[in-house]
């Protein structure tokens, strides 16, 4: 009998972590499957009050970026450089920004903001959307033709922030926060002027019921991560070996407690709109403000062009050497496990670089020693160098800044200039 009773429980642990091993790998096969037909990020999840100071644009810079959603696209555009390329592999998010693009061409600035301020706008994909296809390319038309019912206002999930990969995630949360009591002072929260205000409602109303063991199991799981920041394997090693955390689940318990006891939340419009499904007119985006938006269809939006590719594909066709700023997210982290890659990648990025260059990344690692570390072959072709060969850094504007971020799931910012 005691054979039995302790080997009984062992082996349901056996069935359930073998179901789960299937569970997970099915779920990782439908996140890859949506990197490449789906929207990943229905947001962008940089904060770009960090980017514009670090930057500091001029209207002479042309201008790098990974498009992910857009926002910060347009948030460039606003501060008024000579061209912004806007570069990223999944054509999902090119159409994405595309469809604001001809929004903000063909709409006043109050049907805009039902569009992309509150994610809704009543018979979008009959009345609305046919007024915008012709602004769409092929692939964007291919895509928004199948979705354009993501902006109805109808179903269980009515905004278009509830849809896409973290969107989904959102909407799936909001329903657990409801369950476990959080959700209303959540929205309480978000509402305080002060950090003491903060700081009471979280010890009182939320931090207890909030990080409970299902919550901190669901957030190690590797399915959960993609769908919450699109974080790949690789970023998530980094994270767990260089980030001075013992796991994910408890670097994001940091990270969540930093935004809601130390920052000012109350102009964080990254976690208000997945909370309520939409921004206010004093929490959103730079390009859904009034004063944005007129900048941008003012022609602001003429000085960006998309492109489905990668930045070295796309280096390599572009041929001059006139790009003066890299806004290159933590796309880097993706490519850790490929050292070849991403050496390539800066060999065309200094190659194409004005002498004034600057670089801006984020990382899982706080050191992200390996950029650092990878090769850079010289215009010259004949010298091999590193990337921190190349570079000057600036460490104490990015930590600076870094401490600063609204968004806070990265564990280091940086902010480089070309020095050859």
């Amino acid at each position: 009998m005691a054979a039995t009773s302790t080997s009984r429980p062992g082996l349901i642990g056996s069935i359930f972590a073998l179901v789960m091993s299937i569970f997970s790998s099915i779920f990782n096969w439908i996140v890859a499957r949506c990197y490449t037909s789906q929207i990943v990020f229905n947001c962008a999840w940089e904060d770009p009050r960090l980017d514009r100071e670090a930057l500091k644009l001029t209207e002479e810079d042309q201008v790098v970026i990974i498009t992910t959603a857009g926002c910060n696209v347009l948030s460039l555009a606003i501060e008024g450089p000579k061209h912004v390329y806007s570069i990223d592999r999944n054509h999902c998010q090119n159409a994405l920004l595309e469809l604001k693009l001809a929004a903000i061409r063909e709409y006043d600035y109050a049907t805009f903001w039902k569009l992309f301020g509150t994610g809704r706008l009543p018979n979008f994909s009959k009345v609305h959307y046919p007024r915008l296809r012709q602004h769409l390319s092929t692939a964007g038309r291919a895509f928004w033709d199948s979705h354009a019912h993501y902006f109805n206002g109808t179903g269980l999930r009515p905004s278009y922030f509830w849809h896409g990969c973290s969107g989904i995630l959102a909407w799936v949360m909001l329903g657990y926060f409801r369950l476990i009591g959080v959700y209303r002072p959540l929205l309480e929260l978000m509402e305080a002027k002060t950090i003491d205000e903060q700081k009471h409602i979280y010890k009182t109303k939320i931090e207890k019921r909030m990080w409970n063991p299902v919550i901190m199991w669901f957030l190690e799981r590797s399915f959960t991560l993609a769908l919450l920041n699109g974080v790949p394997e690789a970023q998530r090693e980094l994270l767990e070996k260089e980030g001075g955390f013992k796991s994910i689940g408890l670097f994001i318990k940091d990270s969540m407690e930093t935004i809601m006891t130390k920052l000012p939340i109350h102009d964080n419009y990254f976690y208000r709109v997945y909370l309520t499904g939409e921004y206010t007119k004093d929490c959103c985006p730079d390009y859904l403000t009034e004063e944005g938006f007129k900048t941008l269809k003012n022609g602001a939006v003429d000085k960006i062009s998309i492109h489905t590719t990668t930045i070295t594909e796309f280096l390599r066709e572009h041929k001059k050497k006139d790009i003066s700023r890299f806004v290159l997210l933590d796309h880097m982290d993706w490519m850790a496990s490929a050292p070849k890659a991403l050496s390539e990648e800066w060999s065309e990025m200094v190659a194409h670089s004005t002498d004034n260059c600057r670089f801006l990344w984020r990382s899982a690692s706080k050191e992200a020693t390996f950029v650092g570390d990878t090769s850079v072959t010289l215009p010259n072709g004949h010298e091999t160098v590193t990337v921190k060969d190349v570079l000057k850094y600036d460490y104490q504007t990015a930590n600076r800044l870094h401490e600063l971020d609204r968004v806070h799931t990265y564990a280091s910012f940086f902010i480089a200039d070309l020095s050859l």
